[in-house]
């Protein structure tokens, strides 16, 4: 077909069908899938971009399945708190049915004056309540609790006690002092003397001391005692002050006293590990400073020391609670300690020289391999210290890691490391210079015989051979395939004559100059080892690269400082504590309310004592505290009185049946083991003239709230206030012969209590019974929905209480406890328990609104996000989906065109045709 040949016309034409197919080809396409970028290669940006689009909307779809199940926990719960509401909505129906009824069963029973009643059981319990005329009145008794002891005086002041009636400044520690020193004592200065003489200072003499030198200044004449301690104060002097509202003495150790310190631990938190003790406590480290601060705290008064704590540097510091004491003992902080410098490496040798003109200089070039360096260090015959210096330095590696130092007299090279703690190169030559100064020179056999030329030097192939005398030089590398006889050869030259001897070789130089010869490796080989040397004129032959041994010393790395604990310790000697007042401390308990009462004493100082009127003025002063401390409590019917006798009372203020309670932490020992008492409440004359009448008016005013009486035609009828039986005992004549008779209880009352605690137990069925898909909001359940694609927006619905407190809604959470029949026989009760259920009730409302509010955000999400979803997937749409109309518009065109272009190739074809019959 290669020699078919197409007109211009006809190659165009067809070229125009090609591409019609092609777009025809692509907007069918279009029609078919709805798309007109239906891969990357349509429209790069439009495809990635939609299939993002695409993408988005399909992870938020996944979202809505979520928050629609989410929406169903929540209308679950609401169920459940519907169910709930009518539920205790019946459970007060019950209780406002059970106060409406008054179906108090009753007995009528005749009675004379001589009466006597017995009521038990009903609301009097297991009480057996006596009811007659004769004991109708009494005289009422108030509540009151005494002081045990007579003329109570407040807290006592001892030499052997802790707390003084006054302020104490107690100085301890004697030894601190010797002869001579000075003290102030409230700015008074005290000259320490011990009428022994040589013998040391006592607590009796600095305390006479002292007290002499405060009763001869004004300022402070009896305003302290001073005394030596006894007992657990044995050993100190005790400077307390007789006005017990005073301050405590300033003290100060002035010239010559040693004043004593505690001793302290210091760290920072930073230091602890995860196993800390403190004065043989375990401390928990917890997870943060504060509660580490806190268990050390914890743990303080056991372990004998004070925290303190600086927040924003976490430095603590630990102090010895005794003047003194030790520095409190510290595990799992290490020891602070400073960082201690190490050594460097060091590596000495020295290369063999000579001296030339005073210079010493190198004998023979060398390559000196040092451990770390880039390569060897190339040494030339005649280098002086300098230079060989300079030339060690050339090499970068050792320039950055060591000091290089040369001594230019004898050539001993130092390397010095320039960090502490590395290890020492090595080094070595690999020339050796094995004879030096020699007009000629004999060498012996070794593992190669030289002096039969025919030996194979093959094995030392690059090995050179140099003989010089620093004018003339022979040299030569062994090449492989060479004898010896062919190294002879090559040094047999320039003023040199070499033959082989005795397996070794003999070298003279012609002129008589001394020589050197050099063999860069495999010198012993050529037995050349230095007990195999000879001269015959000149200096006898030696190694020419190292002299001696070369020395190596590994450094020694620096030791850091480690940050940890420092501790300083005590100094012995005295010190001074100051010791508030002491003062008697209880409780006053009184109708429901409590008061905290301190005491203080009329006069401070041991030994002192108090007249009348400074007693006096002390108890006026002391009851009106008393009083205003009780006022402020809010007990004011009690009051703190002292009576004739000195002892000190609290008293109610009317004859009442309430009770008087002491406690707290001196009340046995001011008041003894009796410090509670009830008062008994006055009981009125009676107004009625006629018995049943009195018996009537005497139970309805004492027992009115357990059981109602009432004249029934000249009986007396009891009505039985409770839905317990009760018993009524009546001895009618006063002979001990008792007619018991059982009036029933209500009921109705007893029923409905019942029925009440079946409404309760439906409580927590229902909140049990409200989960969906395992959810249940109302039994404290988690319910988590997420908002958007990546996590970032969610929400959390859980049952809380007002304070915000996570918690399951059931009857205790709500506090609707169950009931007893007996808890229904007084109205007051029932009010109660109506009262609770409205707080339940109220309670259950603010969940379903909190519950409601989570809802509409729910919804509101939901709406949102399917709403976003329609907007992606539809700007998805727009960027690939084809417009129909337009393709199957464009279809039609490029058909038409396909029939034009078809009957233009038809015309162009027949034109050749008709050219084709000319030529014929």
């Amino acid at each position: 077909m290669s020699d078919v040949t197409l007109s211009k016309a006809v190659r165009s034409n067809l070229m125009s069908l090609q591409n019609t197919a092609e777009m025809m080809n692509k907007t069918q396409s279009r029609l078919a899938t709805g798309n007109k970028v239906n891969s990357a290669l349509d429209n790069p940006s439009n495809f990635f971009t939609a299939s993002a689009l695409n993408s988005r909307a399909a992870d938020m779809s996944n979202l809505l399945d979520s928050m629609a199940s989410g929406i169903k926990v929540i209308e679950a719960a609401n169920n459940g708190l519907t169910a709930l509401t009518k539920n205790l909505e019946s459970m007060q129906s019950t209780l406002r049915q059970a106060r409406q009824d008054k179906s108090f069963q009753t007995k009528s029973f005749e009675v004379g004056d001589n009466s006597v009643i017995n009521l038990s059981g009903g609301q009097f319990g297991d009480l057996n309540v006596k009811v007659d005329l004769a004991s109708a009145t009494q005289e009422g008794t108030k509540a009151a609790v005494s002081t045990a002891a007579t003329s109570f005086l407040g807290p006592v002041s001892t030499a052997g006690g802790e707390q003084g009636s006054g302020a104490r400044s107690v100085i301890s520690g004697m030894g601190g002092f010797t002869n001579n020193d000075k003290i102030s004592v409230a700015g008074v200065e005290v000259t320490l003397s011990e009428p022994s003489v040589g013998a040391p200072l006592t607590a009796d003499s600095v305390a006479n001391n002292i007290r002499a030198a405060l009763q001869n200044d004004p300022s402070t004449l009896n305003k302290f005692t001073v005394t030596a301690g006894t007992g657990a104060n044995s050993g100190k002097v005790i400077i307390e002050t007789v006005d017990p509202t005073a301050e405590a003495a300033e003290v100060e150790f002035g010239a010559g006293s040693v004043a004593a310190t505690k001793g302290e631990t210091s760290f920072n938190y930073s230091a602890i590990t995860s196993n800390v003790s403190v004065g043989g406590q375990t401390i928990a480290t917890g997870s943060t400073f504060d509660s580490f601060v806190k268990n050390l705290q914890d743990g303080a008064a056991a372990g004998g020391y004070t925290v303190t704590a600086d927040a924003t540097t976490k430095d603590i510091k630990l102090t010895s609670t005794a003047w003194g004491g030790a520095a409190p003992t510290v595990t799992g902080v290490p020891t602070n300690s400073g960082a201690v410098a190490g050594s460097a490496a060091e590596t000495t040798f020295t290369l063999t020289s000579y001296n030339d003109a005073g210079t010493q200089k190198l004998t023979s070039a060398q390559d000196l391999n040092i451990a770390g360096a880039t390569g060897a260090v190339s040494l030339t015959a005649g280098m002086t210290g300098a230079q060989i210096k300079s030339a060690i330095e050339g090499d970068a590696n050792i320039n950055a890691a060591y000091n290089v130092s040369v001594d230019n007299t004898t050539l001993e090279v130092t390397l010095e490391a320039k960090t502490n703690g590395t290890t020492a190169p090595g080094v070595t030559s690999t020339k050796a210079a094995v004879a030096m100064s020699p007009a000629s020179m004999t060498t012996s056999g070794g593992s190669v015989d030289l002096s039969t030329g025919t030996t194979d030097l093959s094995a030392y192939a690059g090995t050179e051979f140099t003989i010089t005398d620093g004018t003339n030089t022979a040299t030569h590398t062994i090449a492989n395939g060479e004898t010896a006889a062919d190294l002879m050869t090559a040094l047999n030259a320039n003023g040199f004559t070499v033959t082989g001897t005795n397996g070794g070789l003999s070298i003279t130089s012609v002129s008589g100059t001394n020589f050197t010869l050099t063999i860069d490796s495999g010198s012993t080989d050529f037995g050349l080892a230095a007990s195999s040397e000879a001269s015959t004129n000149g200096v006898v032959a030696s190694p020419a690269g190292i002299t001696g041994a070369v020395n190596t010393t590994n450094g020694v790395a620096d030791t850091a400082a480690v940050i940890g604990q420092t501790s300083t310790p005590p100094v012995q000697g005295a010190s001074v504590e100051a010791v508030e007042a002491a003062t008697n401390n209880f409780t006053v308990s009184y109708d429901g309310k409590t008061a905290d009462i301190s005491i203080g004493a009329v006069k401070g100082g041991i030994g002192s004592t108090s007249n009348i009127v400074e007693v006096k003025e002390w108890q006026d002063k002391t009851v009106a505290a008393v009083n205003t401390t009780l006022a402020q409590a809010g007990i004011t019917g009690v009051e703190a009185k002292f009576g004739d006798d000195g002892k000190f009372s609290i008293v109610a203020k009317t004859a009442e049946a309430k009770t008087i309670a002491i406690s707290g932490d001196d009340s046995v020992a001011l008041f003894g083991t009796d410090g509670v008492k009830t008062g008994v409440a006055e009981k009125s004359q009676l107004n009625s003239t006629k018995t049943v009448d009195k018996f009537v008016e005497l139970i309805n005013r004492d027992h009115g709230t357990k059981v109602r009486a009432s004249n029934d035609n000249g009986k007396l009828r009891i009505e039985n206030l409770s839905t317990q039986s009760l018993d009524v005992g009546v001895d009618k004549d006063g002979n001990n012969a008792v007619n018991t008779t059982k009036v029933d209880g209500n009921s109705v009352r007893a029923n409905l209590s019942k029925q009440f605690n079946e409404l309760r137990d439906q409580l927590d069925k229902l909140s049990d019974d409200a989960s969906f898909n395992g959810i249940n909001l109302l039994r404290g359940d988690k319910l988590k929905i997420t908002f958007n694609e990546s996590g970032t927006s969610s929400i959390d619905i859980q049952a809380k209480d007002k304070d915000g407190n996570i918690r399951a809604i059931n009857a205790s959470n709500l506090s609707v406890e169950s009931l007893t029949a007996e808890d229904l026989d007084t109205d007051e009760k029932i009010d109660a328990f109506l009262a609770n259920l409205s707080t339940a009730l109220t309670e259950l409302r603010s969940q379903s609104s909190a519950f409601g509010s989570n809802l509409s955000s729910v919804e509101n999400r939901q709406s949102f996000t399917k709403n976003m979803i329609n907007t992606l997937e539809t700007g998805a749409a727009n960027l690939t989906l084809a417009d129909t109309n337009e393709e199957a518009a464009n279809l039609l065109a490029l058909q038409t065109r396909q029939q034009l272009s078809s009957s233009a190739l038809s015309m162009a074809s027949q034109q050749d045709q008709a050219v084709l019959q000319l030529l014929r």
